[in-house]
């Protein structure tokens, strides 16, 4: 289950293993011996995607993850309703790649899969912005949890820093016999300023992985309810 819900968000780079690109370019191919099979069984291929890969890190600004999107689509996967909801359509609609159709006409060949099972836009709508909500839940235990361990072990390490910093002052107003005490607190003093600035980074690189990584799945969701309220306005007329 998992797997195909992962392929289902996360766009693969197909080109990073490849230094030709010309055989990159005769991928599409595959996927149209795959038209026959069921929509429960989608492609894997990365032909045709909302949201194309993030670019490499160059800055602290985060970036999407294999641990974070991992994590997140594991909650979904917990979550996950019974029945024929937002994730089979999902699914239906990447079952039909590489079948030159429309986006209106993909979705709306999905959804007549989905009204066979009784199924509504509507539902399917409430059905994404539930597992929207699932994400929310997670975006604020992980925020609760970075904001702990910043107060834990940043904080401490600044208070230690500072006593620190006095202990040094006072040992400098000393005798010529405390100067080797006074140069081991200078010692420490450094070591001390490295571990404030290393866990403070780290801590909030790993937050900034988890907003990007957030709102990159989010971003699907988001794209797949305003294009469902779009393609499918009418649909549960007929």
């Amino acid at each position: 289950m998992f797997k195909n819900l992962k392929s289902l968000f996360i766009v693969e780079d197909e080109t990073a293993a490849k230094p030709k690109p010309s055989s990159a370019k005769k991928k599409p191919a595959k996927p149209a011996k795959k038209e026959s099979k069921s929509a429960d069984k989608p492609s894997n291929s990365a032909a045709e995607k909302h949201v194309p890969p993030p670019p490499p890190r160059t800055d602290k600004s985060g970036q999407v993850t294999e641990k974070f999107t991992t994590m997140l689509l594991k909650a979904i996967e917990a979550n996950n309703i019974d029945g024929f909801d937002y994730i089979e359509f999902k699914q239906a609609i990447q079952g039909t790649e590489g079948m030159g159709m429309s986006e209106e006409m993909r979705y709306k060949s999905a959804f007549a899969v989905a009204k066979t099972m009784g199924v509504t836009s509507d539902y399917l709508i409430k059905t994404a912005q539930a597992y929207a909500g699932v994400l929310e839940k997670e975006e604020k235990k992980f925020l609760q949890t970075a904001e702990r361990q910043i107060q834990q072990r940043v904080g401490q390490r600044k208070d230690m820093l500072v006593k620190l910093e006095k202990a040094v002052e006072q040992k400098n107003q000393q005798i010529e016999q405390l100067k080797k005490e006074i140069e081991e607190h200078k010692q420490l003093l450094e070591k001390t300023k490295q571990e404030v600035s290393g866990a403070q980074d780290k801590i909030l690189m790993t937050k900034a992985d988890f907003e990007v990584s957030y709102q990159y799945i989010r971003q699907q969701l988001e794209d797949d309810i305003t294009k469902m309220k779009q393609h499918l306005a009418n649909e549960n007329n007929g």
